[in-house]
């Protein structure tokens, strides 16, 4: 391609949480990078995505809208997350978006299941930080949230992050 550069935008679908100001006091401590890139505390729907902006909007209008709560604080071995209930209604949205952008796996294809959660740190030992962070969010806990709407996040070339669209669950 010569002097030519390919430039590939990388983007997301995910429910954006909203009065997330206790999960990001914890984000701030244990995502530094993320909450720095402008990354909004969310849930994953499908990363990466592509530019099927028109096809994603129509995609997302013939689902309903859906509550779920975030619950409680789990673990994996380095990421710390909020566990999301009930999960019925985000696992049918992420496995019809699987099948329908298929050119798309979740997270490269790199997990065999794909779990809905909302990340508040990673890179670290987070089974030892679990308890701390469930002790500090319990107050907060659980925190019920409205999918009503899915954005659409796209990385700019700087590396920080922003809301590039935003697609209405149901007409």
């Amino acid at each position: 391609y010569g002097d030519r550069k390919l430039l590939f935008v990388v983007t997301a679908l995910v429910i954006a949480i909203e009065d997330a100001e206790p999960f990001d006091e914890v984000r701030r401590e244990l995502a530094v990078e993320q909450v720095a890139l402008g990354i909004p505390f969310h849930v994953t729907l499908l990363f990466p995505f592509g530019e099927s902006e028109d096809e994603a909007r129509a995609f997302f209008a013939e689902r309903a809208p859906f509550e779920f709560a975030l619950t409680r604080v789990a673990a994996w071995p380095e990421v710390v997350y909020l566990v999301p209930e009930p999960d019925g209604e985000l696992l049918a949205c992420m496995r019809a978006l699987f099948d329908r952008f298929p050119e798309f796996p979740p997270y490269g294809g790199i997990h065999e299941e794909v779990i809905p959660h909302a990340t508040l740190g990673e890179g670290f030992d987070a089974p030892a930080l679990r308890d701390e962070i469930e002790r500090r969010l319990a107050p907060h806990l659980p925190h019920r949230c409205q999918a009503r709407d899915v954005s659409l996040l796209e990385e700019l070339a700087s590396g920080r992050w922003r809301e590039r669209d935003r697609f209405a669950l149901g007409r």
